[in-house]
């Protein structure tokens, strides 16, 4: 047994405890359709047109790696546009420059902290909220490259489901990177380093894993208690009678819900001098949910009804208005589809109007007039992960109801689950405020940051957060992730964990 006899007992017990925690996440794994195929091989031999196999000299810590100058040589006659590296490992030496554009490398977490570590498995282990990946360009500098990309995904609830959505996030992102390549022949314009003073977190001990057993288990008992006492997160909604900017939430009025029901994603809407509110209204005993028209009277809410059901789960039913007429797009994931609706007999009546974008995994959709151009703000899953979280991209039209939309040269403006994923717009004296959703370890919708958008053209989008808006307002609450307004009627939403029945 080499690696006794070279690591000591303690590390060789802990590399096979780590093996044990990894069979048993795996197992889990099976169950996710989107990820179940996270640890399979697969020969790709049939789709590689030339092979060259080169020997590097490893340094004694493993972890570096330099090659011969006749490797480097045989390297560089192929004439490559660009390196890419994906071990944990670092290339130094000559081999960083036989690329016409140098070297790049995916780094699995956020370097700085977990480096040389199991990917994704820092991130659960200390339940930070996101985990991230970089791109970056290899040097032989002491900061060791230049960052091309960052990009970040709540931090998923299972070490191994977390590493299975890192790789697939950061692997989507390198190929967009190198279709870029392709388009123009050069790199995007680096992204400025930052200090770090955190710890370094390498491979687990003993201790750790010991812990990380001990994280399942009780992960495990506690989700299947919850699941059968009925115990669960539950949305609601309140509402105060001020402008956005001067609400008090404590002295919010908070609204009946329903029994085995849960109201989210208000949007609340002026007609004939009445204040009605449209929510998603989420059906516990079917698992999915619609949207149910309320009205808002003095300190009371009235519920007028269902006035969207579709054979497929509905949300976010964003409000606007076009040529006289009022439409809806609510939030039409399940379809694989970007909807709009038109109201026909307010507030209970509405009949689609157009499918804008079609075959795309899209949600919480936002669409607004500025400068002659219509501009559709809305989060997508690109790389089939299930997670609608993190990725923000901006399109332009001159309908709201085209079908053809114009991708924005930055997209996706954001990938980082803080403030993301839309949670309202607000439009005021000219003035663009787009809410975005918080998420926390294991909490979706912990928050809400309020972010103005400053510029806005065909070229250059920019926002700078403003406020947050935080769930401490009223005991008991975990979460908060929508807010609208009328300018004199406010609503917003929160979660709590109730008993459902």
């Amino acid at each position: 047994m080499p690696i006794l006899l070279y690591k000591g007992p303690i590390v060789f017990l802990s590399q096979i405890l780590f093996r044990l925690l990894t069979f048993i996440a795996h197992v889990r794994l099976r169950r996710h359709k989107l990820l179940r195929d996270h640890d399979r091989l697969f020969d790709l031999r049939s789709l590689i047109v030339g092979s060259l196999t080169v020997s590097p000299d490893v340094s004694a810590c493993g972890f570096a790696y330099r090659f011969s100058k006749q490797d480097i040589q045989s390297i560089r006659s192929l004439d490559l546009d660009v390196l890419i590296r994906f071990d944990s490992g670092a290339l130094t030496g000559e081999i960083l420059d036989v690329a016409r554009l140098g070297t790049i490398s995916v780094q699995y977490g956020e370097n700085s902290a977990t480096l040389g570590s199991p990917a994704g498995f820092w991130e659960w282990y200390f339940k930070w909220p996101r985990t991230g990946f970089a791109i970056q360009l290899d040097s032989n500098t002491q900061s060791g490259g230049s960052g091309l990309l960052k990009g970040f995904f709540p931090t998923q609830t299972c070490f191994l489901r977390n590493q299975a959505v890192l790789q697939k996030k950061s692997h989507q992102r390198l190929r967009e990177l190198l279709r870029g390549i392709v388009m123009t022949g050069q790199f995007a314009n680096a992204e400025p380093p930052f200090p770090y003073s955190g710890p370094i977190h390498r491979s687990p001990g003993v201790r750790h894993v010991l812990l990380a057993f001990a994280r399942y288990i009780y992960d495990y008992c506690a989700e299947k208690l919850l699941e059968s006492i009925a115990f669960r997160e539950r949305w609601g909604i309140s509402f105060v009678h001020s402008s956005w900017r001067t609400a008090n939430f404590w002295k919010s009025v908070e609204a009946k819900l329903p029994k085995g029901r849960a109201w989210a994603d208000p949007f609340v809407y002026t007609h004939n001098e009445r204040t009605y509110c449209f929510v998603e209204d989420y059906v516990y005993k079917t698992k999915r949910g619609h949207i149910t028209a309320l009205e808002i009277t003095g300190d009371t809410i009235v519920e007028l009804g269902a006035c969207l059901k579709e054979s497929f789960h509905l949300s976010f039913p964003f409000l606007f208005t076009h040529n006289g007429d009022l439409y809806m797009c609510p939030e039409t994931h399940e379809s694989g589809q970007i909807r709009v609706y038109r109201s026909i007999d307010f507030p209970l009546e509405w009949q689609l109007r157009a499918v804008i974008m079609d075959g795309v995994s899209a949600a919480d959709s936002m669409l607004f007039q500025k400068a002659d151009k219509w501009w559709l703000l809305t989060n997508m899953d690109t790389s089939a992960t299930g997670d609608l979280c993190s990725e923000l991209y901006l399109f332009s039209s001159n309908s709201p109801l085209d079908t053809e939309w114009i991708s924005h040269p930055q997209n996706p403006l954001r990938i980082n689950p803080e403030g993301a994923r839309n949670a309202g717009l607000i439009i005021e004296d000219g003035n663009i405020f787009r809410l975005g959703q918080r998420q926390g370890y294991d909490q979706y919708g912990a928050g809400t940051i309020v972010y103005e958008i400053t510029e806005l053209s065909e070229s250059v989008y920019v926002e700078r957060p403003v406020s947050e808006i935080s769930p401490s307002f009223r005991k008991g609450l975990r979460g908060t992730h929508h807010c609208s307004t009328t300018g004199t009627t406010t609503v917003i939403d929160h979660v709590t964990r109730s008993f459902i029945f």
